[in-house]
């Protein structure tokens, strides 16, 4: 069965992982920054990692480049950053958009649902 995340896991293999819960002990320690990279729908339907940015995949690339217009402050490269998604595919190649972008500190969180399995706090 065709799996999508191990193939780009597999492609990428310089993103480390981050468990939910050690994302969650982090940020409360303001030592990460979590970045949703799901679509609003998406949020709307289930919210997000309290405090977390929301910065949709497809424009990472442009919000995280700080020779762009669009950079956002908040994705300052000395920050560390712990990205998530639905399954973990997208915050993937995202991740991967930030290093080729120079960050050094990016982590994959994976999947939202983790942080819901956890019980850990949601901002709707």
């Amino acid at each position: 069965m065709f799996n999508p995340f191990a193939l780009i896991t597999r492609i990428y293999p310089n993103i480390d992982s981050m468990p939910a819960l050690d994302a969650a002990a982090a940020a409360e320690r303001g030592e990460i920054v979590l970045i949703d990279v799901r679509s609003h729908d998406e949020i709307a339907a289930t919210g997000k990692a309290r405090g977390a940015l929301h910065i949709e995949l497809p424009y990472i690339r442009h919000k995280a480049n700080r020779s762009s217009p669009h950079f956002d402050a908040a994705l300052d490269p000395a920050k560390t950053f712990a990205l998530y998604c639905d399954n973990g595919t997208r915050s993937l190649l995202a991740a991967r958009i930030m290093k080729k972008l120079g960050y050094e500190n990016v982590y994959n969180m994976g999947a939202f649902r983790e942080w819901q399995n956890g019980k850990l706090p949601v901002d709707r």
